[in-house]
């Protein structure tokens, strides 16, 4: 059962732009001050090169999570089954923590380009189908 509307996670549907800019404005601030103030045992180390590298594969990232979330039909029956959404947030969640843990300037970073990228891209696909 849903907690918001299924109407929502179509790609034309308004309130489903503004929560998914909320969630994504949301992890933005998460991961910039993740970047900045380095709490725990977080270290950012933040060079040219890792800068470039963790943004090439951050945009890399977020086409394919936009792709796969509103443009493959494939991938969204795929996701509809219980079982596979629980065992890929499952591992979504493991990973991210191993990432920061063995990497976390990359982590960080890449998440943080992810989700910068994702902004554009969820309103570009909501006015192309609108």
């Amino acid at each position: 059962m849903s907690v918001i509307p299924t109407e929502w996670g179509e790609s034309d549907s308004r309130p489903g732009v503004y929560y998914d800019l909320l969630w994504i404005g949301l992890a933005v601030v998460v991961f910039g001050a993740l970047a900045y103030w380095e709490p725990f045992t977080i270290t950012v180390s933040i060079t040219p090169q890792r800068l470039a590298g963790a943004t090439i594969l951050g945009v890399v990232l977020g086409i394919a999570v936009t792709y796969g979330s509103f443009v493959s039909e494939r991938f969204q029956r795929l996701w509809a089954d219980f079982r596979i959404r629980f065992a890929g947030l499952f591992v979504l969640i493991m990973g991210g923590q191993l990432g920061l843990a063995v990497a976390p300037t990359w982590t960080v970073l890449t998440m943080l380009a992810v989700f910068l990228t994702l902004i554009p891209l969820r309103i570009a696909i909501y006015l192309r189908t609108r």
